[in-house]
């Protein structure tokens, strides 16, 4: 059983995760990805924290083409591979290792598109009224209500990049990617993953 979730900044979309691993019984694999890929790549965490999810930078699709091009000077300075596709392989390599050998609850990084052709996967988008998303970046950022309306633009346009650049994705909230969407600000956290628990374990009994 996998529960794979997408969300929009500020609909709390951890949180539900959260909720479903409890009531499922089963871990949550989120954080712990930055940690794993720093490991594997070599680099700071701070390094992979900063790059999570985000679509490539001109600065960083132009040193991917120069180590493309001329790989013998990367390996020649012996410096490890730090580049974006490089940090989202080994994403994608780590969330299916750990996918083929447990159940868990995946939250972002393209989880839902990842693993769509596995049978046993639930696909979820975690989303809420922008109003709402922007209350909750300000209580939980304690910033101003126009510096979270700035966050969640460019949380979008991140999140937009990512699953464009990396999954061929054109819209990521075109509800016909996932299972399953639900509206926080409509059924709350825990209801919300009541409703993917449920679903969870309607996919695994069929």
């Amino acid at each position: 059983m996998i529960v794979a979730i997408a969300r929009e900044l500020g609909a709390g979309g951890l949180a539900v995760g959260e909720a479903v691993a409890k009531q499922l019984g089963i871990p949550v694999l989120d954080k712990e990805i930055v940690d794993l890929v720093a490991q594997r790549l070599g680099a700071p965490e701070a390094y992979v924290a900063e790059r999570d999810e985000h679509g490539e930078s001109f600065t960083e699709r132009v040193l991917r083409g120069i180590m493309a091009a001329y790989p013998e000077t990367l390996a020649a300075r012996d410096l490890p591979d730090w580049s974006e596709q490089n940090l989202v392989k080994l994403t994608e390599t780590i969330i299916k290792e750990r996918a083929a050998g447990e159940s868990l609850v995946v939250i972002g990084r393209g989880a839902p598109m990842l693993l769509k052709d596995r049978h046993d996967v639930v696909r979820v988008f975690v989303t809420a009224p922008p109003a709402q998303r922007a209350a909750n970046v300000v209580a939980r950022m304690g910033v101003s209500h126009d510096e979270a309306l700035k966050e969640l633009r460019r949380s979008d346009q991140h999140r937009a990049a990512y699953f464009k650049e990396h999954y061929n994705v054109l819209d990521w909230r075109d509800p016909r990617h996932y299972d399953l969407v639900v509206n926080t600000a409509r059924f709350g956290i825990e209801g919300a993953a009541q409703l993917i628990a449920v679903a969870a374990r309607e996919v695994v009994r069929r």
